[in-house]
């Protein structure tokens, strides 16, 4: 068997060897071989199949003039090499798959065409096929794809879970190692009076009629209602959050202001001037205030845990493709 497999491989690289011998046309594109895994090959018409749209469009662009002919090539060779790349762990994945002696009920293949068809086609069959004849790629390749995608994802998802486990010491540590990102800052529930300098011509003497009054205790929120040209329906009251904002939400001349007051207090009568350099005026009045705190980690285990488990199987599943890679015979020709 080990001998046929070299035989097999030997003849695949002859074949690689004939084809790069002589000028690229069309059809010695799509019948080349572009990589041999083990004893498989990737043909360059698999690889063409996911580019081939890309490079069509940038040769597009080349023709009119927005990209030279040096960089199409090159923008072209590097998609190939990426998509070579894909191409060659879901080879090895599907081969790990084989060897590992799973089998998944055709069940779950047909499901996932029918969700397919259902999702990108409206549960339309005929106007996949409409799709698939138009980009020249057979049903039974389409088929192949879905089989391959699922066994794929399915591969990693066993592998993920086999060798994943955060035990509650390691969630402790990354709280403590990352506290300040659950840092919540200073934050002020804000109204707010802002008359523009579009207001009127009378601007300046209405805000200093208008703080006379906040001045006086009217109510603030009544105020704004009547006056504000900011949230003008709900009382001047600040837009995001429930009216909670953090200094970066302000500008800093009212940041500065704002987290000087006390719960209930309302600010004098400021004068800043907009983008065009007219005055604009504003008067805040802050309704609660929360000093910053760190979040508890009983609040945040679960995310914490979540973000573990992701970067675990980033690493688990680099492992894996790496050792599928260093176990297997891998030979490019793109």
């Amino acid at each position: 068997m080990a001998k046929m497999n070299q035989l097999h491989r030997l003849g695949l690289i002859l074949l690689c060897w004939a084809t790069t011998g002589v000028g690229w046309s069309q059809n010695t594109i799509n019948n080349g071989v572009a990589a041999v895994v083990n004893s498989e090959a990737i043909t360059f018409r698999e690889v063409l199949a996911q580019t081939q749209m890309e490079e069509d469009d940038l040769r597009a662009q080349q023709q009119a003039g927005k990209i030279t002919d040096d960089e199409r090539k090159q923008r072209i060779k590097s998609r190939r090499k990426t998509v070579l790349d894909s191409l060659i762990e879901t080879r090895l994945i599907i081969q790990d798959y084989k060897k590992k002696g799973y089998n998944f009920p055709d069940y779950y293949f047909d499901r996932e065409e029918r969700s397919r068809v259902r999702d990108q086609f409206g549960g339309d069959r005929q106007a996949l096929v409409k799709t698939l004849e138009d980009r020249g790629i057979t049903m039974a390749d389409w088929k192949k794809n879905i089989r391959d995608t699922f066994v794929v994802q399915q591969m990693r998802q066993i592998n993920a879970k086999r060798f994943i486990t955060i035990s509650p010491h390691m969630i402790e540590a990354y709280y403590q190692e990352h506290v300040r990102d659950f840092l919540q800052p200073d934050r002020v529930k804000l109204r707010m009076i802002y008359l523009s300098p579009e207001s009127g011509p009378e601007v300046e003497a209405v805000a200093k009629e208008v703080h006379s009054q906040v001045e006086s205790g009217m109510d603030f929120s009544q105020l704004a209602k009547k006056y504000s040209a900011y949230n003008r329906a709900g009382g001047g009251l600040f837009q995001d959050n429930g009216g909670w904002v953090e200094r970066d939400g302000l500008k800093s001349e009212l940041a500065e202001v704002a987290f000087q007051l006390r719960p209930g207090q309302a600010s004098g009568l400021m004068t800043l001037p907009n983008a065009q350099g007219a005055n604009a005026y504003y008067i805040l009045m802050v309704e609660e205030v929360k000093k910053a705190t760190v979040t508890p980690l009983t609040s945040i285990r679960e995310a914490i845990e979540s973000t573990l488990v992701a970067a675990e199987s980033e690493k688990v599943q680099k492992e894996w493709i790496d050792r599928l890679k260093r176990d297997a015979y891998i030979e490019r020709f793109l």
